[in-house]
C-alpha cells in the first residue's frame, strides 16, 4: 500500500515525555537491571512508565540505586533505602529477597507498581537536565499530579516557564517571551507540501 497521508498528532508517538516534574503512580519496566557501579558497588537501575493523567505511557529512566555498605552509617542507610523501596512497591513486610537479581524481578512482575516524586537534575555534562527520582511511595489513589515546574533550559534556570503559543518561552515570573524560532508547523489543519519542509 501506498503513503496516504498523515495528519499529524502529538498524542500518538512513540516515546511520550514527561514534560513537568512532579509525583507519578508508575509501573516498574522490564528494561530495568541490577548491575555494578562504576565506584563497583551492587545497584538497582529502575525505568519506569507512568500509569495515569496527562503523561501516561511517558518514561522516567536511570533510577540509580546504590547499595553501600563500606561503613555502619552507610549500610544502615542503603538498608532503608532499599526498604521503602520495596514497601512503596508493596512486597509484604517480612519477605526475605536474597539478592538484587530477586529484588528486579520482584519489581518488575508482581510488585511493579509505586508513586515516584521527581525534579529535575542537572546539567549534565552534555548540558542537558533529567528527571530525577527523590522518593518512592505507594501508588496514590488521587492520580499523578505534575507540578508545573518544567524542564530548565539556558535563559530559564528555574524551569517554571512554558512554551506558549507558537513556540514562545514565556517566563511566568516576568512575563517575558523568549522567541526559540517560529513553528513552521503551526496553524491547525495546515497542508504542508514537500517544498515547505526544511529537509
Amino acid at each position: 500500500m501506498a503513503f496516504k497521508g498523515l495528519t499529524v498528532d502529538e498524542n500518538n508517538t512513540y516515546g511520550k515525555r514527561v514534560e513537568e516534574a512532579g509525583s507519578y503512580n508508575v509501573r516498574v519496566l522490564p528494561t530495568s537491571v541490577s548491575k555494578t557501579s562504576s565506584t563497583g558497588k551492587e545497584m538497582l537501575t529502575l525505568n519506569y512508565e507512568v500509569l495515569d493523567g496527562k503523561y501516561a505511557g511517558g518514561q522516567i529512566r536511570f533510577d540509580n540505586i546504590v547499595w553501600d555498605d563500606t561503613t555502619p552509617e552507610k549500610e544502615e542507610s542503603s538498608i532503608k533505602r532499599f526498604n521503602t523501596l520495596m514497601v512503596a512497591a508493596g512486597v509484604p513486610n517480612g519477605s526475605n529477597i536474597a539478592s538484587l537479581e530477586m529484588m528486579v524481578k520482584a519489581l518488575t512482575t508482581k510488585y511493579n507498581t509505586m508513586n515516584i516524586s521527581v525534579e529535575w537534575d542537572g546539567p549534565n555534562d552534555k548540558g542537558y537536565y533529567n528527571l530525577s527520582v527523590q522518593n518512592h511511595k505507594p501508588k496514590d489513589p488521587d492520580g499523578s499530579k505534575p507540578n508545573g515546574v518544567f524542564q530548565p533550559t539556558n535563559d530559564n534556570s528555574n524551569g517554571t516557564g512554558k512554551l506558549g503559543p507558537n513556540g514562545v518561552f514565556v517566563d511566568p515570573a516576568t512575563h517575558s517571551q523568549d522567541n526559540f524560532g517560529a513553528d513552521p508547523f503551526a496553524g491547525a489543519g495546515q497542508v504542508i507540501s514537500d517544498d515547505d519542509l526544511p529537509f
